[in-house]
């Protein structure tokens, strides 16, 4: 049987990036698949969120992707005003079939092509490259019913879960708050496949498979969004609570 990992993430959150590739290397081969659940983390801030507290990114940021095989040239730079649009949008595309690629495109759209991912318009061109389709997409982040889901989501979270941070992982019996090494997650995973029974080796190809890395070209049918220039210095605003 497939163990599921559980993973609690925000795209705003760059640990939550780092840790989608730590995923990837750890669950490569192995009997597990992801399930992927969204974690506001500011759910109540203002409009405009603004930029990540000042030496964070290169007191730990920076340097904690780099001994995960992450590479991150700095901050996004375009101000970030919530990420509630982009995770009601990871609802409409998990149960359409493409969380983990609409999923990918988002992370990269934010961290590595500094796009801002509040806008309805860019994320509803990163869905139409997930395989979505545009005016679905869009009528569902508007729409009462994938707001209820979210919030849904956040109740299960904060209740149940005890999730109070992002990135949070739960493979069987462990839990891991924060980035863990591949090596770290790799233990906790086969722990749970052999508390569940499961073979530590598949014998169905692809297990463990369907995350990309974000460190190697993209796999086929992944199409990133253009660069656009980063912002001139001094157009950032501040980001509270990652």
């Amino acid at each position: 049987m497939t163990v599921t990992v559980d993973v609690w993430f925000d795209f705003i959150c760059p640990y939550s990036l780092i840790t989608r590739h730590v995923l990837a290397k750890a669950l490569h081969g192995r009997d597990a698949a992801p399930a992927f659940h969204p974690f506001e983390v500011n759910p109540n801030c203002v409009e405009e969120a603004g930029e990540y507290p000042r030496g964070v990114w290169e007191n730990s940021v920076r340097p904690l992707g780099a001994e995960r095989g992450v590479h991150l040239a700095g901050p996004p730079g375009t101000p970030l005003r919530r990420a509630r649009m982009a995770l009601l949008g990871y609802q409409y595309a998990r149960e359409h079939g493409a969380g983990a690629r609409y999923t990918d495109l988002v992370f990269s759209a934010y961290f590595h092509h500094w796009q801002d991912i509040s806008d309805p318009t860019v994320l509803a061109g990163l869905a139409v490259e997930a395989g979505l389709d545009r005016a679905g997409f869009r009528a569902a982040i508007m729409s009462a019913r994938y707001a209820r889901a979210h919030q849904q989501s956040l109740a299960h979270a904060r209740g149940p879960a005890q999730v109070t941070m992002v990135p949070v992982i739960v493979a069987g019996q462990r839990r891991i708050d924060g980035v863990p090494t591949a090596e770290e997650l790799a233990r906790a995973v086969e722990e749970a496949i052999a508390a569940a029974g499961a073979p530590a080796v598949p014998a169905a190809p692809g297990a463990g498979q369907g995350l990309w890395d974000m460190t190697t070209p993209a796999p086929p049918g992944v199409a990133l969004p253009a660069a656009v220039p980063k912002p001139l210095p001094g157009t950032r605003t501040r980001l509270h609570g990652i």
